[in-house]
């Protein structure tokens, strides 16, 4: 009789724990946002080695900032697209180098001047689409 008892109380207490817990888990996690931070950006200099880090402003739309020609003195070579990453390297006297991510943001990083490596990283839980620079 004893040894009912007290498989009883284990199995009451066991049920109670494993329910709380199963309580509290869907809670926990939906706290947790779908689409987390901002976009942040490094500039860095390919003459001093100088390196910028900020926050990648965001557009209102892809649509807002379509880039316009390209002018004969910005130059741009060697882009990367990576996970949730693009970076480019250009040159000019004033350009904005942009990237778009698949939370449907466009997020641009500028005015800039000189030789630089430009990083720009979107916020967690999107990926890096499509990237690029416009300017002078």
């Amino acid at each position: 009789m004893k040894i009912r008892k007290s498989l009883a109380v284990l199995g009451a207490s066991a049920t109670l724990a494993l329910g709380f817990g199963g309580a509290m888990a869907p809670a926990a996690q939906a706290d947790v946002p779908r689409w987390g931070g901002h976009a942040a950006y490094s500039a860095t200099s390919l003459n001093t080695g100088a390196v910028q880090h900020g926050i990648a402003r965001r557009s209102l739309s892809t649509a807002d900032e379509l880039p316009p020609a390209a002018s004969a003195s910005l130059r741009c070579w060697n882009p990367s697209l990576s996970g949730r990453s693009f970076a480019v390297s250009c040159s000019g006297s004033r350009y904005y180098v942009y990237t778009d991510c698949t939370n449907d943001r466009r997020y641009v990083v500028g005015p800039l001047a000189g030789a630089k490596r430009v990083r720009i990283t979107c916020p967690v839980g999107s990926q890096a689409m499509d990237g690029g620079a416009w300017g002078r």
